[in-house]
Parts: C-alpha cells; structure tokens; sequence
C-alpha cells in the first residue's frame, strides 16, 4: 500500500499561546533535544507534542516524541509513534532507529504478562463488525481490518466526537478498491472493545462504507495478537501488559 502525508500548514491558537507565536518546529526540536540531554524526558515529551501538532507530517519529530514516549515507559504509544514516523517517509538514519526502537520494543513485550478479551462480532456482507467506544462515550460500529495499516473514521461520526474533518492538517492517500483516495489525519482520544482499550490512536478521517463509523486497522489492532473464531462470532484480541 502506498503511504504518503501531506503536510497542509496550520497554527493551533492555543499553543501558541502557551509556546509563543515565534516557537516554530525547528525551535522546538532544539528545545525538547536540550530536556533530552538534561534527561527531563516529561518536558521533552511535552516540547515535542506540540511540535508534532504544528507540523504532523514531520517523521524526525515524531521518532523523537516516541523516544520520549519510550523513556517514560509508556511502550505501546512509543511503538504506535515509531511506525507513525516510518510510515512518513523518513531519512534513511530516522528509519534504521525507529526500526531498531520498534524491535526492541517488541522483545521487551515477550517477557509481560498477556491480557486478554473476547467480544462478539457480527458478518455483514462477508466482513466482521465489532462494536467499539471512542472517546469513552462515543458507540461506534467497526469493520476489523487486519490488512489495514491505519483506523479509519467516518466523517459523520468525526463531526459528532468534535473531529477536524478537512485536510486542515496532514492527509493520508489511501488506497482503496476505487482507487487512490485522502483524508485527514488525527487523533482518537481512545477507542475500546471489549476490555481492550488504546489511547492517542492515529485515525484518518473517511468514508467506510455504508452502515459503518470506521474501520480498525492496524493503529489500534497492532497492539494485539487478533484471532477471529469464525463459527462461533468472536474477536479476541491478546497483549503484553504495561
């Protein structure tokens, strides 16, 4: 599948209230690099957020911002900003790290305890459909797509969770039966099955298909060792705890 971000520019009002209109994405790259340094990875995380915000098609500021992700323990948000990062075309250098980063990461996860869930699915139309929660408040119907590499939201439910639904942002080409499409990309405050429940997962926002809110791909399924048991209509999903 061809993965490709455009950067659309944007300036959030409110980070700039709180970083200074003259911050701009290399200056904060200086700025979280001095807190790495210095070991305050809290305020690199910080720094580099809200670089990541004002530029989102940036893949040297999102490693960063997963490696800080990775100090402060939290592993699977690291791994999630990791790919995020490769899957935005990154130079040679950025991508041997995130990979090494990703693969470590994933050994670290072997020697966890596993949670686990189990939830129905219902077959429509020859594919499976999960019941989800986004936001924690926000009953959504998802097709689960292993082959997905992203989660897809509908339009119409992005405009009722609060959602930028315009490429005002970095937009996503996707490619689809009919063909080569965009939409843009954000971010699910969390999406829950069942037990299982991911926060800050990367959703573009699109159309998919009739009688659905999304599609669960692999930004929210990665996390987990997915089988499907087709005869008897369940989804369980299995991780490494944190």
């Amino acid at each position: 599948m061809r993965r490709c971000l455009t950067l659309v520019v944007g300036v959030l009002i409110g980070q700039w209230l709180t970083f200074g209109a003259s911050s701009s994405p290399a200056d904060l790259y200086s700025v979280g690099l001095a807190a790495w340094e210095r070991r305050d990875y809290p305020e690199a995380l910080r720094v580099w957020s809200h670089g990541t915000a004002l530029q989102p098609g940036d893949a040297v500021l999102h490693f960063w911002r997963a490696s800080a992700l990775a100090r402060l323990g939290q592993r699977h948000a690291a791994a999630d900003g990791f790919r995020l990062a490769l899957m935005l075309d990154p130079p040679q250098s950025v991508a041997t790290a995130a990979r090494q980063e990703l693969a470590s990461l994933d050994a670290a996860s072997t020697t966890a305890t596993d949670v686990e869930t189990t939830v129905p699915v219902e077959s429509t139309r020859g594919v499976w459909v999960a019941s989800a929660l986004i936001n924690g408040a926000y009953p959504a119907r998802f097709l689960v797509d292993t082959g997905s590499s992203v989660t897809l939201i509908s339009p119409a439910m992005a405009r009722i969770i609060g959602m930028p639904t315009k490429a005002t942002r970095a937009t996503m080409e996707l490619q689809t039966l009919g063909g080569v499409t965009a939409g843009p990309v954000t971010t699910a405050t969390s999406i829950r099955i069942g037990e299982a429940e991911v926060h800050d997962v990367i959703v573009v926002v699109h159309d998919p298909g009739p009688g659905l809110d999304g599609i669960l791909g692999n930004t929210f399924l990665g996390r987990y060792r997915v089988t499907l048991d087709a005869d008897r209509r369940l989804l369980s999903l299995r991780r490494p705890s944190d």
